[in-house]
């Protein structure tokens, strides 16, 4: 985890973010606002190091539930959530891979002996293990699952082929030259993946982190979204 300086926007962030926001900050900070400092990680560790008091501004989770917990719990400052950008779940292999990996059950074919997901309480794991199961698939594929910290640990083991294939982000297989990508999920085989953002109640710089999570949502942080593959929210 970054250290923030003491004026420092402090914010909690998906994994699957790490390019995408340190690149709409610096756009901010160059208007002339305060520096934004960021700690990425699975959503559900970074919703339990808020549970235990963590210093932190503002959250943005790569789910709605992790982020329903945080609210249920009252560590949200109310009325500011909001669902930020969307995503789509991809499978990939190696960029150097000869498996012929076109759609989910071809994951089930015993050439594909590894198949790297994020751990079960990680997002990128729940919509992944939903999707398994609901193509009919999960069952044939369990044994040889490797389950990580999170979807960037998922997207390292493909790249270095720790395993055969890996179920990700679309954004995350595009900064990774090292793999490529197999096969798009159906949408209707999983939750619509969103990434809702909100403040963190008693964080120290709240006014500074609204505006942040404000311009987040404007034009020229979208076109920053867009062209590293997000979403625009459903509305």
């Amino acid at each position: 985890m970054t250290i923030a300086a003491a004026a420092a926007v402090l914010v909690l962030a998906a994994s699957s973010l790490t390019e995408t926001l340190p690149a709409i900050a610096r756009k901010w900070t160059a208007r002339g606002h305060p520096s934004v400092e960021f700690s990425f990680d699975a959503s559900s560790r970074l919703a339990r190091q808020i549970e235990q008091g963590a210093p932190a501004d503002a959250f943005i989770s790569a789910d709605g539930e992790w982020m329903d917990q945080l609210e249920a719990g009252g560590m949200l400052e109310p009325a500011t959530r909001f669902d930020l950008v969307g995503n789509t779940l991809v499978a990939v292999v190696p960029s150097t891979s000869t498996l012929r990996v076109t759609t989910a059950a071809d994951l089930a074919a015993p050439v594909v002996k590894r198949l790297g997901l994020a751990g079960e309480n990680v997002p990128a794991g729940r919509y992944a293990r939903t999707a398994l199961t609901t193509l009919g698939i999960w069952p044939q594929v369990a044994a040889r699952v490797l389950s990580g910290d999170n979807v960037r640990t998922v997207l390292g083991w493909v790249a270095t082929g720790e395993v055969d294939a890996g179920i990700v982000y679309a954004t995350d297989a595009l900064i990774e030259p090292r793999v490529r990508p197999a096969f798009v999920f159906p949408s209707g085989s999983h939750p619509a993946i969103e990434y809702p953002a909100a403040l963190v109640r008693g964080g120290a710089h709240a006014a500074d982190a609204a505006a942040f999570l404000s311009y987040c949502r404007s034009a020229e942080a979208r076109s920053i979204f867009a062209a590293a593959g997000f979403l625009q929210p459903a509305p």
